[in-house]
């Protein structure tokens, strides 16, 4: 038997910074994300340092707004209308999630889709299930990015995806879909489902329950894409996957993304070439790329 693969993001990351970097400087202007931030969530405030840092390192500006916890809906719709009419980014990221006196499906709806670099919008979603070009959401898309880097085939194979968000489910399941795979969404409601794990190629859990899946869960020749990044009793990052049980998973010749390591980064790669991708179709339909 083979052994499988840990999917480690980071080879795939150090190239796609490269590679971003040549697209940066073959742009007419340096790029420009507006980062807002509500609140003094911590888990907030690490993620978005870690956008900064990659940020700064393909040669985006990012921009960070930290705004009050009491901030009202009126006055954060008022000043994402404000960055939408802006000339001086080119797009805006809302940082999720926000406080819960705030309409998070509402305010991702004021950003323009045009400036939607993380894909949330109605209508990028809309575009992405009718195939039409828009902004795709950013986990999703480094997930089959990261599936590409390591030559893991997609078409004709059985997907379960056990999360129904907008943000990772049903955007993912389009994007297996339009690849050609057979895909299956199972959520807090489906009954059984880990009876079920032995009939699927590829297996996506973005439940964020630390540990709560071991290798007996599992079966021979499977590809688990772990998305959560949950803390242990311990404070440790883990994912929804028990990290201990990787070895004896890759034995059985499945492949496996590590927490951490893994989709978190594969997430803001997407989310830069995305912010590279509205200058660069600006400047094609101009006529100047």
């Amino acid at each position: 038997m083979n052994k499988g693969k840990l999917l480690d993001a980071r080879p795939y990351v150090e190239k796609k910074i490269l590679e971003l970097k040549e697209r940066v400087k073959a742009l007419p202007y340096i790029p420009k994300l507006i980062i807002i931030r509500v609140g003094n969530d911590p888990a907030s405030e690490r993620y978005i340092r870690n956008k900064v840092k990659k940020c700064e390192e393909v040669g985006i500006i990012p921009r960070i707004v930290h705004l009050s916890e009491n901030i009202g809906y009126e006055e954060l719709e008022r000043l994402l209308h404000n960055f939408n009419k802006s000339k001086f980014n080119d797009g805006i990221l809302l940082q999720l999630p926000l406080p819960k006196h705030l309409d998070e499906r509402k305010l991702v709806n004021c950003i323009s889709p045009e400036k939607d670099v993380d894909g949330f919008t109605d209508e990028n979603l809309g575009k992405l299930m009718s195939r039409q070009d828009g902004i795709v959401s950013c986990t999703p898309r480094g997930i089959v990015e990261l599936l590409d880097y390591y030559e893991i085939p997609i078409a004709g194979k059985d997907v379960l995806i056990i999360n129904r968000s907008n943000i990772v489910g049903k955007p993912l399941a389009q994007l297996f879909l339009k690849r050609d795979a057979t895909v299956t969404i199972a959520h807090s409601k489906t009954k059984n489902i880990r009876n079920r794990f032995g009939e699927y190629d590829i297996i996506v859990t973005a439940i964020g329950n630390a540990n709560c899946f071991t290798a007996d869960d599992f079966g021979a020749n499977q590809t688990i894409i772990d998305v959560s990044i949950n803390f242990d009793e311990n404070g440790k990052m883990c994912g929804d996957i028990k990290k201990s049980d990787y070895e004896e998973l890759m034995e059985w010749d499945c492949n496996i993304t590590p927490v951490p390591f893994g989709v978190g980064q594969t997430t803001v790669m997407a989310l830069l070439e995305n912010v590279i991708e509205v200058v660069e179709k600006r400047y094609k339909d101009w006529g100047y790329l």
